[in-house]
């Protein structure tokens, strides 16, 4: 504990040298980057690099440790980790490449340990209170994970359409030709609601991650600023059923239809207001998901792009149709 002591004093010093000319409104040097990096490894306490992960690495751990991160990280992060996000470069210092050899290189228990505690005179605040040991713990599966992920991302062939129908057990693997996975919205089942519509022959209920929540809540996108990267939605469809032996004859959810999702990736999908978009049909004969073709009602293109058309209708709302419905 003395030698970090002793290593604190001394990047403590080198900061003070370093930064007694800076102001917050100038990008820090690589030097003062670099320390404040530094910082960061001499502040995790020694004990808790005893700790083990107890969760297993496996691709639903991993899956769900990145569901945790775009709801809680990808704000300052990026989408993609690497903290190319419109808040991320501006922090002092910037927001960390979590895919960049100084962050793999900390064990399980030290990524664990800065996540629920924070780092002190950099952007990184203590998570403990917001996400559980158990999320922290899939978060930090999910980290080590990147540099696979993005291997096996690149090199992933598109499954062709003849052999995309897939049952609801394994709707998870399905993915629109150029476009979203479904695997990209994995718990969307649990999300809240943020609106409910009946249009003609369908209801749907309008679901939304917590970043597209917390954007809601805050505002967006009526007060002029624009839905964050990893902000999601999920629009399910039934086909509309009236049930005459309740009082007044309400009408009801009756078969699956179709999902439809959207999500928030500014430097993904440029060519799409910053949205992607993808939509999967539902067969209850079969019980099965496959994603929607130019064949369907409404008529879905088989790429990222195939609900931009629609929604540019209302650009200026960032694409968003859907009012955040008061409760």
């Amino acid at each position: 504990m003395a030698i970090k002591e002793s290593m604190l004093g001394v990047i403590g010093v080198m900061l003070c040298a370093l930064l007694a000319g800076c102001t917050a409104g100038k990008a820090p040097s690589r030097g003062e980057t670099g320390l404040a990096n530094a910082a960061k490894d001499v502040t995790i306490p020694l004990e808790a690099g005893k700790k083990r992960n107890p969760l297993p690495e496996t691709d639903e751990i991993v899956s769900q440790g990145q569901e945790v991160f775009l709801g809680s990280c990808a704000q300052c992060h990026g989408a993609d980790a690497r903290g190319d996000s419109n808040i991320g470069p501006n922090m002092d210092p910037p927001a960390m490449d979590l895919s960049s050899p100084h962050v793999q290189h900390w064990s399980d228990a030290e990524l664990f340990w800065i996540i629920q505690n924070g780092v002190r005179l950099t952007g990184m605040p203590a998570w403990r209170s917001s996400i559980s040991d158990s999320d922290t713990w899939k978060l930090v599966r999910f980290i080590h994970n990147l540099p696979r992920l993005d291997a096996s991302s690149s090199s992933t062939a598109v499954v062709p359409q003849a052999q995309s129908t897939i049952s609801t057990e394994d709707k998870y693997a399905l993915k629109v030709p150029n476009g979203l996975a479904f695997s990209e919205f994995r718990g969307y089942e649990s999300w809240p609601v943020i609106a409910i519509s009946h249009n003609g022959e369908k209801l749907a209920a309008i679901l939304g991650n917590s970043v597209m929540i917390g954007a809601y809540k805050a505002g967006t996108p009526g007060n002029g600023k624009l839905f964050p990267d990893g902000a999601k939605m999920a629009k399910v469809h039934w086909n509309a059923k009236v049930n005459p032996g309740e009082p007044g004859a309400p009408t009801l959810p009756g078969t699956q239809h179709d999902v439809d999702l959207m999500v928030k990736d500014s430097k993904r999908f440029v060519d799409s207001g910053g949205w992607g978009y993808g939509a999967f049909e539902y067969d209850a004969a079969s019980n099965s998901f496959t994603p929607a073709t130019l064949k369907d009602k409404p008529p879905q293109g088989n790429d990222a792009k195939c609900g931009f058309a629609c929604h540019a209708a209302v650009k200026t709302k960032d694409y968003v149709f859907t009012d955040y419905g008061h409760r």
